[in-house]
């Protein structure tokens, strides 16, 4: 019985091999892998939105609580009499030295005008809207005003005129155009 279960299994064995290279290629269709591939699109762009979102949110969170910090400072800023609290005394120096190099006052003169040059640092608090600036802005001036220029300078744009045509009555037909009868007459 033994030597008889050992041929079967070579047996067994020589047939696996010989059917292995006589198997044809087989396709199967799986419902449930197909499904899974199409809807990993919608669930990867779903996730990618999630993230996306935290990330937007943990952006909001940070900068809500660097604005908490700088009005914190503020607050104590306004306690300790517009003395900043834990500066030191070189930086209070540096600080002074850029404010210095930032404002400058630079007058420019030539035959007739002086012009004035004022920079100072932009702060987007101390900020005014467009109108007010133009305003503000500073209006060169004549060094000597008896020299003034004989020019007319005027804003305003003249329009353009045109004369008003006449109308006239057109012919009624082609041939009527080429011999110029007149429209009424026979």
């Amino acid at each position: 019985m033994e030597a008889e279960t050992v041929q079967e299994q070579r047996k067994g064995a020589q047939l696996k091999k010989r059917a292995l290279k006589n198997k044809a290629l087989g396709i199967t269709f799986n419902e449930k892998d197909l499904n899974d591939y199409v809807t990993g699109f919608h669930k990867r762009k779903k996730k990618r939105r999630k993230e996306a979102q935290k990330q937007q949110n943990e952006a909001l969170r940070r900068k809500r609580n660097d604005e908490r910090k700088r009005r914190k400072l503020e607050r104590e800023h306004v306690l300790n009499g517009g003395v900043p609290p834990d500066e030191i005394d070189e930086g209070q120096e540096e600080v002074e030295e850029q404010v210095e190099s930032i404002a400058e006052m630079k007058t420019y003169e030539n035959d007739d005008l002086k012009v004035t040059v004022v920079t100072s640092e932009i702060n987007p608090e101390d900020e005014s809207y467009p109108s007010e600036r133009k305003e503000a802005a500073v209006i060169p001036q004549s060094v000597v005003s008896d020299k003034r220029q004989g020019v007319p300078i005027s804003n305003k744009k003249s329009f353009k005129k045109v004369a008003k045509q006449r109308s006239r009555p057109r012919p009624s037909s082609k041939r009527d155009k080429k011999k110029g009868k007149k429209r009424g007459k026979k």
